[in-house]
């Protein structure tokens, strides 16, 4: 009788969770189906109206590829950066290694607002005024800590006397390690071009310190909803939404991230 209580009481909490979580979905889409011209739950009769607004806005449609475009060489950037790092990190006995890997992880410990202050004096003292180099930097700095995280431990937990053999066998240290020790890590490698895609795309608090030229998508959604009303700005955050959970769907299906999540 206690263990189907404690049962009941278990999946009773998990389903409260689960509403808790979904709540603030359920009343994103709501408002961005809304007829009416207010952000208002529930919505008063449905419609897509909003959705066809967000292709209108030059301001959008500017802002996707640029946000797009920024994360994508972030995640390239961080991951290669990372990945050397996290080499030198676990394999060979740098001087200060401790010291140097709370240095990477610092941008997690250091509010984002003074890290994009600090990145706009720095930058505007040096005369350079180009959104897209700066915030390429910026978003690099954040989405390091998350690579080389994630790659350290999977280096770690990788066999090096494997590499080694084929290195024995003739095989140059490049070679052993691109064709044996990546393969292997590949599912750090991939959850760290997650990590990393993400802090990049989504990031809002830092970026809107160094928005000059060009906008990401969440600084013109936000510049947008502080002088718009209507639910446009849930529309195209219901569009991310359904665009992220669709990335992960395919990602799920091509490449398995139960296989990731159990290594």
């Amino acid at each position: 009788m206690r263990r189907r209580d404690r049962h009941v009481a278990v999946s009773a909490a998990s389903i409260l969770i689960v509403a808790l979580l979904c709540a603030p979905l359920i009343i994103l889409f709501g408002v961005a189906l809304n007829a009416g011209a207010q952000q208002v739950f529930p919505p008063r009769g449905i419609s897509l109206r909003w959705f066809a607004n967000v292709f209108s806005r030059s301001g959008f449609l500017d802002a996707i590829p640029f946000s797009l475009e920024l994360a994508v060489l972030t995640t390239v950037v961080s991951l290669t950066i990372g990945t050397l790092a996290a080499i030198g990190i676990v394999r060979f006995r740098v001087p200060g290694r401790d010291l140097l890997l709370t240095a990477l992880m610092s941008p997690l410990i250091v509010p984002q607002v003074v890290i994009g202050l600090s990145f706009l004096v720095t930058f505007t003292a040096l005369g350079v005024h180009s959104s897209f180099a700066v915030i390429l930097i910026l978003h690099v700095t954040l989405a390091l800590p998350f690579t080389v995280r994630v790659i350290v431990s999977s280096l770690a937990r990788f066999n090096i006397s494997i590499e080694e053999a084929a290195r024995s066998l003739g095989a140059y240290p490049v070679k052993a390690f691109v064709t044996i020790t990546l393969p292997a890590i590949r599912s750090g490698m991939l959850a760290a071009s997650i990590f990393a895609f993400v802090a990049s795309f989504e990031n809002f608090t830092a970026t809107a310190f160094l928005v000059w030229n060009r906008s990401t998508l969440p600084v013109e959604i936000f510049n947008y909803i502080q002088t718009e009303n209507d639910p446009t700005g849930a529309a195209i955050s219901a569009l991310v939404v359904l665009t992220v959970a669709f990335a992960i769907t395919i990602s799920n299906r091509v490449i398995g991230l139960d296989a990731l999540s159990h290594r």
